[in-house]
Protein backbone atom coordinates (compact mmCIF):
# COMPACT_ATOMS: atom_id res chain seq x y z
CA UNK A 1 0.00 0.00 0.00
CA UNK A 2 1.57 3.52 -1.64
CA UNK A 3 0.01 5.24 1.48
CA UNK A 4 1.92 3.33 4.20
CA UNK A 5 4.74 5.20 6.68
CA UNK A 6 7.69 3.98 6.79
CA UNK A 7 10.18 3.01 10.01
CA UNK A 8 11.85 5.94 9.11
CA UNK A 9 8.94 8.55 8.68
CA UNK A 10 7.26 7.25 11.77
CA UNK A 11 11.22 8.44 13.76
CA UNK A 12 10.72 11.53 12.07
CA UNK A 13 7.69 12.54 12.86
CA UNK A 14 8.28 11.99 16.80
CA UNK A 15 11.49 13.90 16.14
CA UNK A 16 9.58 16.66 14.79
CA UNK A 17 6.66 16.34 17.51
CA UNK A 18 9.19 16.51 19.92
CA UNK A 19 10.44 19.76 18.52
CA UNK A 20 6.98 21.01 18.55
CA UNK A 21 6.31 20.17 22.21
CA UNK A 22 9.61 21.57 23.06
CA UNK A 23 9.37 24.80 21.05
CA UNK A 24 5.16 25.68 21.89
CA UNK A 25 7.61 26.51 25.62
CA UNK A 26 9.70 29.09 24.21
CA UNK A 27 7.08 31.88 24.60
CA UNK A 28 6.61 35.22 25.32
CA UNK A 29 3.58 35.95 27.91
CA UNK A 30 1.06 39.09 27.26
CA UNK A 31 -1.28 40.31 29.47
CA UNK A 32 -4.72 42.18 28.21
CA UNK A 33 -7.76 43.39 29.05
CA UNK A 34 -9.46 39.37 28.63
CA UNK A 35 -6.31 37.57 30.23
CA UNK A 36 -2.94 36.37 29.54
CA UNK A 37 -2.05 35.55 25.43
CA UNK A 38 1.16 34.02 24.36
CA UNK A 39 3.36 34.27 21.42
CA UNK A 40 5.53 30.99 21.02
CA UNK A 41 7.63 29.23 18.96
CA UNK A 42 5.28 25.81 18.22
CA UNK A 43 3.61 26.89 15.52
CA UNK A 44 6.75 27.81 13.61
CA UNK A 45 7.80 24.09 14.27
CA UNK A 46 3.96 23.18 12.94
CA UNK A 47 4.86 24.92 9.65
CA UNK A 48 8.09 23.49 9.33
CA UNK A 49 6.91 19.91 9.96
CA UNK A 50 4.44 19.94 6.74
CA UNK A 51 7.16 21.77 4.81
CA UNK A 52 9.83 19.08 5.03
CA UNK A 53 7.62 16.33 5.43
CA UNK A 54 4.70 16.69 3.26
CA UNK A 55 0.90 16.86 4.27
CA UNK A 56 0.58 13.55 6.48
CA UNK A 57 3.59 12.98 7.91
CA UNK A 58 3.70 16.88 8.75
CA UNK A 59 0.02 17.46 9.98
CA UNK A 60 1.01 14.43 12.16
CA UNK A 61 4.10 15.68 13.71
CA UNK A 62 2.20 19.29 14.40
CA UNK A 63 -0.67 17.79 15.79
CA UNK A 64 0.75 15.55 18.60
CA UNK A 65 3.09 17.49 19.75
CA UNK A 66 1.17 20.27 20.24
CA UNK A 67 -1.45 17.82 21.92
CA UNK A 68 1.32 16.14 24.08
CA UNK A 69 2.20 20.02 24.91
CA UNK A 70 -1.75 20.81 25.92
CA UNK A 71 -1.86 17.81 28.23
CA UNK A 72 1.66 18.10 29.84
CA UNK A 73 1.46 21.82 30.06
CA UNK A 74 -2.53 22.74 30.56
CA UNK A 75 -4.00 19.63 31.96
CA UNK A 76 -7.23 17.63 32.28
CA UNK A 77 -9.20 18.87 29.48
CA UNK A 78 -9.38 15.43 27.07
CA UNK A 79 -11.41 17.41 24.34
CA UNK A 80 -9.40 20.41 24.56
CA UNK A 81 -6.25 17.91 23.46
CA UNK A 82 -8.59 16.69 20.69
CA UNK A 83 -9.32 19.83 18.85
CA UNK A 84 -5.31 21.16 19.66
CA UNK A 85 -4.63 17.76 17.82
CA UNK A 86 -6.92 18.81 15.18
CA UNK A 87 -6.44 22.00 14.36
CA UNK A 88 -2.47 21.77 14.69
CA UNK A 89 -2.94 18.92 12.51
CA UNK A 90 -3.99 20.92 9.68
CA UNK A 91 -1.61 23.48 10.38
CA UNK A 92 1.42 21.40 9.20
CA UNK A 93 -1.04 19.18 6.72
CA UNK A 94 -2.12 22.00 4.84
CA UNK A 95 1.75 23.87 5.14
CA UNK A 96 2.63 20.40 3.59
CA UNK A 97 0.29 20.14 0.88
CA UNK A 98 0.90 23.27 -0.43
CA UNK A 99 4.74 23.25 -0.27
CA UNK A 100 5.02 19.51 -1.49
CA UNK A 101 2.10 19.68 -4.75
CA UNK A 102 4.34 23.18 -5.58
CA UNK A 103 1.37 24.89 -6.51
CA UNK A 104 3.06 28.22 -5.83
CA UNK A 105 6.91 27.23 -6.66
CA UNK A 106 6.59 29.60 -9.80
CA UNK A 107 6.86 32.61 -7.35
CA UNK A 108 10.31 31.42 -5.77
CA UNK A 109 10.83 29.28 -2.66
CA UNK A 110 10.48 32.11 -0.01
CA UNK A 111 6.56 33.15 -1.61
CA UNK A 112 5.99 29.68 -1.94
CA UNK A 113 7.21 28.88 1.91
CA UNK A 114 5.15 31.95 2.91
CA UNK A 115 2.33 31.46 1.32
CA UNK A 116 2.23 27.97 2.20
CA UNK A 117 2.79 28.25 5.71
CA UNK A 118 0.14 31.44 5.58
CA UNK A 119 -2.37 28.75 4.57
CA UNK A 120 -1.70 26.13 6.98
CA UNK A 121 -1.89 29.00 9.67
CA UNK A 122 -5.50 30.16 8.46
CA UNK A 123 -6.74 26.72 8.37
CA UNK A 124 -5.19 26.55 12.28
CA UNK A 125 -6.61 29.61 13.33
CA UNK A 126 -9.99 29.35 11.48
CA UNK A 127 -10.58 25.93 13.52
CA UNK A 128 -8.88 27.59 17.34
CA UNK A 129 -11.47 30.79 16.85
CA UNK A 130 -14.38 28.28 16.11
CA UNK A 131 -13.72 25.97 19.13
CA UNK A 132 -13.76 29.45 21.37
CA UNK A 133 -16.69 30.27 20.06
CA UNK A 134 -18.36 27.43 20.70
CA UNK A 135 -16.57 27.08 24.03
CA UNK A 136 -17.29 30.41 25.34
CA UNK A 137 -20.59 31.43 23.45
CA UNK A 138 -22.58 28.25 23.09
CA UNK A 139 -21.32 25.70 25.87
CA UNK A 140 -20.77 28.76 28.35
CA UNK A 141 -23.57 30.82 27.38
CA UNK A 142 -21.40 34.03 27.05
CA UNK A 143 -23.02 37.11 25.65
CA UNK A 144 -22.20 37.80 22.39
CA UNK A 145 -20.38 41.01 23.21
CA UNK A 146 -17.76 39.40 24.97
CA UNK A 147 -17.18 36.66 23.11
CA UNK A 148 -16.99 38.80 19.76
CA UNK A 149 -14.13 40.94 21.82
CA UNK A 150 -12.40 37.42 22.95
CA UNK A 151 -12.38 36.24 19.44
CA UNK A 152 -10.99 39.93 17.85
CA UNK A 153 -8.30 39.42 20.31
CA UNK A 154 -7.23 35.77 20.22
CA UNK A 155 -7.30 36.42 16.27
CA UNK A 156 -5.24 39.46 16.77
CA UNK A 157 -2.67 37.17 18.41
CA UNK A 158 -2.66 34.01 16.28
CA UNK A 159 -2.28 36.60 13.50
CA UNK A 160 1.06 37.65 14.85
CA UNK A 161 1.71 34.78 16.02
CA UNK A 162 1.14 33.17 12.04
CA UNK A 163 3.45 36.11 11.08
CA UNK A 164 6.52 34.83 13.54
CA UNK A 165 5.76 31.23 12.46
CA UNK A 166 6.29 31.62 8.86
CA UNK A 167 9.33 33.61 9.32
CA UNK A 168 10.51 30.91 11.63
CA UNK A 169 9.44 28.30 9.42
CA UNK A 170 11.48 30.21 6.75
CA UNK A 171 14.77 30.39 8.07
CA UNK A 172 14.86 26.79 9.15
CA UNK A 173 13.93 25.16 6.35
CA UNK A 174 17.05 27.23 4.82
CA UNK A 175 19.31 26.16 7.37
CA UNK A 176 17.80 22.15 7.45
CA UNK A 177 17.28 21.33 3.85
CA UNK A 178 20.50 21.29 2.80
CA UNK A 179 21.61 19.28 6.22
CA UNK A 180 18.85 16.80 5.82
CA UNK A 181 19.55 16.29 2.11
CA UNK A 182 23.36 15.73 2.76
CA UNK A 183 22.43 13.30 5.72
CA UNK A 184 19.35 11.52 3.19
CA UNK A 185 16.62 12.20 5.99
CA UNK A 186 15.24 14.77 3.66
CA UNK A 187 11.70 14.43 1.56
CA UNK A 188 11.82 17.65 0.14
CA UNK A 189 12.48 17.61 -3.17
CA UNK A 190 15.50 19.45 -5.19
Amino acid sequence: MKNRLTVKQISIIGLMAALVFVSSKIEIRIPSILGVTRFHLGNGMCILSGLLMGALPGGLAAGLGSFFFDLVFWGGNPVGWCVTFATKFLMGYFSGLFYHHETFSHLGRTANIAICGAIGELAYIIGYLLKEFITYRIVMGNPMEAVAAMLVQKGLTSMINAVIAVIVAEILFRVLVPILRKSGLSYEQA
